[in-house]
Parts: structure tokens; sequence; C-alpha cells
């Protein structure tokens, strides 16, 4: 027995914010057998059993595939809110830089205004710049004021220099941790579409695990009904069950007094033979007269329509009561019709027309099989044709 693929199924996690994936092994489904062949029953059991396991993996395979398409679709989702969260942040580190240079560049033009403003009127910083040579005490006790100026403009620009790189550096690792977040989310991305991927090919998958289990079915009850027919074929009289040794009816008196019921060439002659479907020896009970289904079968001989039906493995029946001819009681049964054109309690005459040549029952081809019952016992149809 060949098995069709399930398709990948694909396994996927998320941890530590980080999306993993993988793939399972492939499932498989049994294909079914060709359709001119009719497995054993046993054989269609164990089939049948063989796709109901691969449907109801194909199943548990996607709900698995479908849980972790939602999660690869939810790391997706996190992933790009923590992009977008990295971004609003790099902007704000880059604000805050921009503030920082923008602060810098006040502090040094506000000491630049101090600085002119000091030396236009602090009268020891003019005479400062009027010394020569001066003595080391005079000088240093006189620059009071000039020190204090740089050391407070020193100050001011070394602070307004670190925030500035302070501010900068942060703008940097927060565009680092965009770039990384971006990237995040780009592969959370590309493992959603994969797990979507996925899903589709379990569900299809299970789509054509659960086609194959019904024709599994299908195959399993034409299993059973061909058993039923084999079953049938050893209780039916028209499929043997007369052993070989029994013998037939007595010939009758009254040779060549019924007409042909069909048209058509004998096919399969009454007598012993091996059955073409169940292949046991056994006792054909009739005449087969070949003929294109819809062909007209007509009574054989006056009489009345005892009962038009379905009968197991002779298909629609009719049989038809003559009485007694030649001093026994003799009844014709016409068989695999196709339709009825009589009904019974019906009189017939010999050429009437009673119903259409078919394949219905136990057969392998359009055809009639027409026998002569002598007393309750099959005897050879040929015996009684004119």
């Amino acid at each position: 027995m060949t098995r069709r693929s399930l398709g990948p199924i694909v396994a996927a996690a998320v941890t530590a914010g980080c999306l993993t994936w993988g793939m399972t092994s492939s499932t498989a489904a049994p294909d079914l057998r060709a359709a001119s062949t009719v497995p054993s029953v046993e054989e269609a059991q164990a089939d049948l059993e063989s796709a109901q396991a691969a449907f109801t993996e194909a199943q548990e395979a996607e709900a698995a595939a479908q849980q972790r398409a939602e999660q690869a679709s939810q790391a997706a989702a996190d992933a790009r809110t923590a992009a977008d969260q990295a971004t609003a942040r790099a902007e704000r580190a880059r604000g805050e830089s921009t503030d920082a240079a923008a602060s810098a560049e006040a502090a040094r033009e506000t000491l630049g205004r101090l600085a002119a403003h000091a030396y236009m009127n602090n009268s020891e910083l003019t005479g400062l710049m009027q010394l020569g040579i001066a003595d080391p005490d005079e000088f240093e006790a006189r620059s009071t004021g000039v020190s204090e100026l740089m050391r407070v403009q020193d100050s001011v620009l070394a602070e307004a220099a670190e925030s500035r790189a302070n501010a900068t550096d942060a703008a940097s690792r927060a565009d680092g941790h965009v770039a990384a977040a971006e990237e995040s989310a780009s592969t959370a991305s590309e493992l959603s579409e994969q797990a979507t991927a996925a899903l589709d090919d379990a569900s299809a998958a299970a789509a054509t695990a659960s086609e194959q289990l019904q024709e599994m079915r299908e195959v399993h009850a034409a299993a059973e009904e061909a058993e039923r027919e084999r079953e049938a074929a050893e209780n039916q009289p028209d499929r043997g069950d007369r052993d070989e040794g029994e013998t037939d009816a007595p010939p009758p008196s009254g040779d060549g007094v019924f007409q042909r019921p069909s048209s058509g060439n004998i096919t399969s002659p009454y007598g012993m033979r091996v059955h073409p479907l169940t292949g046991v020896y056994k006792l054909h009970s009739g005449t087969d007269f070949g003929a294109a289904c819809g062909t007209p079968v007509y009574a054989a001989y006056p009489g009345t329509v005892e009962s038009t039906g379905y009968e197991g493995a002779y298909g629609n029946r009719i049989e038809v009561s003559h009485g007694t001819v030649d001093g026994v009681d003799v009844t014709t049964t016409y068989n695999h019709l196709s339709a009825f054109s009589s009904s019974p309690g019906q009189s017939v005459a010999a050429g009437d027309l009673i119903g259409r040549v078919g394949t219905t029952g136990s057969s392998t081809g359009c055809h009639l099989h027409f026998e002569v019952l002598v007393n309750g016992n099959f005897t050879d149809p040929m015996g009684w044709l004119s």
C-alpha cells in the first residue's frame, strides 16, 4: 500500500523574545487501490484503519501548526512594537543631543559676553593689561578676578561638553537599538510567513487525508459487499448451491414446447463450471443469452407472473409459474434484468414482453440468465426450448 505525503509540518516556539523554527517529519496517508481490484475485507479493514490513523495524525499536525502560526504572528507583532519603541527612544536621544549642543553654544556665548563686560568695566583687569614686568605677588593679587572668571568659564564649558557627549552617545546607542529591533522584527515577520505557509500545508494535508479516509471507507464498504456477494454465491441456486454429485431433474416428456426468451447467442450453457466471479466450481443452474442491456425479454410459455423484484446475486428477477406441463410442475425465471415490464399476478402468453436484459446482481456484463425448474429442481433449459 503506497502512502501519500501529508506535506511538511513546521514547529515554532517563542523563547526569551526570540522565535525559533524547525521542521517535523511528514505524515502520510494511504492511496486507494486500483479501481478494478476489490480487496478482501481484511485488507480493506487494514487500509481503512491506516487511513483513519493518517487522518487523525493530519488533524493533530494541523492543530499544532495553527498554534505555532499564532505564536509566530504574536512574536512578529511584539518585535514590531519593540522596534517602534526603540525608534521613539532614538528620536528622544537625538533631540536631547541637539538640546545639549544648543546649551553648550549658549553657554559659550554667555561667557563671552561676561568676559567682554568684565574687561570693559573692571579696573583691575584694565590695569593688568597695562602692566609690564611686575612683581609676581602684586601680579597675582591683581589677577584674582581674571582667574575666577576663567575658572567659571572652564567649568561651564566642561559641563556643557560632557552633557553634549553623553547625549550624543545615548543617541548613537539608541540608533543601534533601532537597527537591532528592525532586524528582529524583519526576522519575526519572515518566520510568521513561514508558519502561515506551514499551516496552509497542514490544512491541505488534513483535507487530503480526509478525502482518502472517505475513499477507504467506500473501498471497505465495497469489499464487504463483495464478501456478501461471495457468501450469497454459496447459497443462491444460480450461483451453484448444488454439489457436483447431485442429479438433475428428469428430462421432460414435452421437449421443445417453450420459445426462446431473448435474442443473443448462448454465452454460458447449463452445467458445472468455474464461476467467473467467485472461482468456485459449481452448477450453473441456467442458460445465459448474451444480449445488449435493454434488449426485450419475453415469456417462454403461457403462465402467471409469481414475483418481480431484486433477489441478491440474481439481481432483478421475474418468476413465472406455468402450472402442469406434460405431467410436471414447471416454473421459469428471468434474471439480471434492467427493467420490469410485468407485475405479480399478471397472466402472460408465450412471447409477451415481461422485462429487459440487464446486468444487475452478480453479473459480469449484460445478459439474460434463464432457468427452468421442474417440480422445484433445476434442469437444462435447452431441453425445453424449441
